[in-house]
């Protein structure tokens, strides 16, 4: 595994913590709050394990496959909910897609391992 790869991974750890603490905000300012819970509270775990891949990955900790297989999985249950509403949500649309590309870099970080 090259230095490349994990600076890959963790960028876009990084940006999709980003777009999933834009998009919970959003969810949680909007008038339909309720109805985006699931939707919000998949953001803010996407992001706490994004963070914590990112910074496990920066320190190359014996646990980062580990962290990086768990936030894989966190962005897929958060791209999934979020594409439920991308139609009328364009933060929706755009934290679908970062936590598409986070998953695909955290899978490669952990097969490599």
């Amino acid at each position: 595994m090259t230095t490349a790869t994990i600076d890959i991974c963790i960028q876009d750890c990084l940006d999709c913590l980003r777009e999933c603490e834009i998009c919970a905000d959003a969810c949680l300012s909007g008038e339909t709050a309720a109805m985006m819970a699931e939707c919000i509270r998949l953001c803010r775990d996407c992001a706490d394990l994004c963070a914590l891949c990112a910074r496990f990955s920066i320190r190359k900790s014996s646990l980062y496959a580990e962290a990086c297989n768990a936030c894989a999985k966190a962005c897929d249950l958060c791209a999934q909910e979020c594409e439920k509403h991308a139609a009328h949500a364009a933060h929706c649309q755009s934290c679908a897609e970062a936590c598409r590309r986070c998953a695909k870099s955290c899978r490669e970080i952990a097969q490599a391992a």
